[in-house]
């Protein structure tokens, strides 16, 4: 019964995606067909419906959509962001020493321009429909992250960037340094320059920041994370630095290997699609290759990965992970946190750096894996709804959030 509950809450999550792209115009025949067979399903199902696709506000945002990074994805992304359409979660509860357990219950929240719209199942059966405004308390104060970074220029200078800012912001060697809605970038002029000029973007909690280094490689920033690069290749490598998360989508070129620095570990590609989680505070550094190939070099050890394939070092050891769910591992760049069969510390470790909050445990905290997706532009206390399902107390003071066992 508990795989049917997973199955169902996933298909709630699937709806909710269904409704983003009907208000865009997006929908296959089929897709339509599955949207018209859910909203006819009941009564609240069409209230529901209705709330969803006839908000004014909504359809003025949809209509001003730009395709700043050029795909569908990351428009809708940028919607969603701009909206604090809040959250889609569905959280499931099992503990380690036992299989799936019958869920207590499972919500889907769709919340779009201020009003909150919920889905909830009960008893892993029948699912009940009603419309809610979010409760008001201090958790819904504090606002999701954001598109900002600071961006560190070769002689020191540091200039503040968010998604607002747009134009050309600085001269580096015969690089202009451009930022486009929300995204930095590096174009060639005709100015001659022989020294090797190094900028470094930084995120904080709470900020992600893209950029599209020269040669046309796009690189996303998470929360709290680094990259340090050259604005103009040398004819031998492509090689940058980074610290915390990134997503890499590099330029092909055979002659010239892409090389990422992180933590001691070299990660060298050709033109390919990975992400690297390198966190301090987790308890190791995780490659996953989405296209492509990747080989990563530590001391004398060489392992070489395929797509689908997760490289993980721990210490002085690399160790290959088959079958990933790399969807999981780049939600993060795609407007989602993604749980499966994560204990509470972890996925607090993930609101911690997205909400600049810092989390307190007191008492014995249960390691019961929580399974489900949500938006990261939902209010913290749209996120920590999932924590009902586990029968955690918690409260914030400030910017301390006080997780109680």
């Amino acid at each position: 019964m508990a795989e049917e509950s997973y199955n169902l809450s996933n298909e709630l999550f699937e709806i909710g995606s269904l409704l983003l792209k009907h208000n865009q115009g997006e929908l296959t025949e089929e897709e339509q067909t599955i949207l018209d067979n859910w909203k006819n399903a009941s009564a609240g199902n069409k209230q529901l419906f209705a709330t969803l696709t006839n908000n004014e506000n909504l359809q003025a945002k949809l209509n001003q959509l730009h395709e700043i990074e050029a795909t569908k994805e990351a428009a809708k992304r940028r919607v969603m962001e701009s909206l604090s359409m809040g959250a889609i979660v569905t959280p499931i509860k099992r503990t380690t020493h036992s299989l799936w357990k019958t869920v207590a219950a499972a919500v889907t929240i769709t919340a779009v321009a201020g009003t909150g719209a919920w889905l909830l199942l009960k008893n892993n059966k029948h699912p009940q429909v009603a419309v809610v405004q979010p409760a008001e308390n201090k958790l819904a104060g504090v606002m999701p992250g954001s598109y900002k970074a600071q961006l560190v220029l070769d002689d020191g200078s540091i200039i503040e960037l968010d998604s607002a800012g747009s134009g050309k912001l600085a001269q580096q060697g015969n690089m202009q340094v451009m930022n486009r809605d929300g995204q930095l970038s590096y174009k060639p002029d005709a100015t001659t320059e022989k020294r090797s000029l190094y900028n470094t973007l930084k995120t904080g909690r709470g900020q992600m920041y893209p950029v599209k280094l020269s040669d046309g490689s796009a690189v996303w920033l998470n929360s709290s994370s680094s990259i340090r690069f050259p604005v103009a290749f040398n004819k031998q490598e492509r090689r940058v630095e980074i610290t915390g998360e990134a997503y890499f989508e590099v330029t092909h070129n055979d002659r010239k290997p892409f090389k990422v620095s992180v933590n001691g570990v070299e990660v060298q590609v050709v033109g390919t699609v990975f992400n690297i989680n390198s966190y301090n505070d987790e308890a190791s550094m995780k490659t996953t290759l989405l296209t492509g190939s990747v080989k990563l070099t530590k001391g004398n050890e060489q392992v070489m990965i395929k797509p689908g394939e997760q490289a993980e070092v721990v210490d002085k050891t690399i160790k290959v992970n088959t079958g990933v769910n790399v969807n999981k591992e780049v939600a993060w760049k795609n407007g989602l946190f993604y749980f499966k069969n994560e204990n509470l510390k972890a996925i607090m470790r993930q609101i911690a750096r997205w909400y600049d909050v810092d989390v307190v445990y007191e008492g014995k905290i249960s390691n019961d894996e929580i399974s489900g997706k949500i938006y990261r532009n939902a209010n913290l206390s749209e996120v920590l709804k999932l924590l009902n399902v586990l029968d955690v107390n918690y409260k914030i003071e400030g910017k301390k959030l006080i997780i109680k066992g």
